[in-house]
């Protein structure tokens, strides 16, 4: 796929999420863990989509930045952001990743760019958290049909092989996990 029909289909996609008006959820596999989360610091949400994880980082007070791809994506949560330290970018992060050690925390969900992994781990400063929950297995009815956008049962467990994993969930098609610096 073109890259300027990737960004239409995900821009039309967006967009149509926005007109329905439903605030966006976090991740419940970052609720479930929020008791590890700093009370102050730095934390991103990237490749945000509608924001709902960094919106929940923010209301809980930390100083929070948002990237996606989509401005449509991004348009939503620049209003919802309003009165919070929220920092909302469109952002093309596969190709300006975050720099070395500049955040305490970072989620990232359904978005699978196994180049990125190790500017993220970079990312994280001392003693951060990183979020990671994206689609695995074969494909079955849920989330994108490319093998290429999907883990592989199991790969998720080694991908930030420089952290301490905390926390590991996999089931038929969704990995999830979370790693200390």
């Amino acid at each position: 796929m073109a890259e300027d029909e990737k960004r239409a289909r995900w821009e039309a996609c967006y967009a149509q999420a926005e007109a329905e008006a439903v605030e966006p959820e976090p991740l419940p596999f970052l609720t479930a863990h929020a008791d590890l989360l700093p009370a102050r610091g730095w934390a991103l949400d990237l490749a945000c989509g509608r924001g709902g994880n960094a919106l929940f980082l923010a209301r809980r007070g930390l100083d929070t930045w948002a990237w996606d791809y989509a401005e449509s994506a991004v348009a939503g949560l620049r209003q919802r952001a309003d009165g919070l330290l929220l920092q909302v970018e469109c952002r093309d992060v596969t190709a300006r990743p975050p720099l070395p050690e500049s955040f305490d925390v970072i989620v990232v969900a359904h978005f699978l760019h196994r180049p990125l992994f190790p500017a993220l781990a970079a990312a994280l400063r001392p003693g951060g958290l990183l979020f990671y929950e994206t689609w695995a297995g074969a494909y079955a009815g849920r989330g994108p049909q490319n093998p290429e956008y999907r883990l592989k049962l199991g790969e998720l467990a080694g991908a930030f092989s420089g952290l301490i994993l905390l926390e590991l969930q996999e089931d038929m098609d969704r990995a999830a996990g979370v790693w200390r610096w």
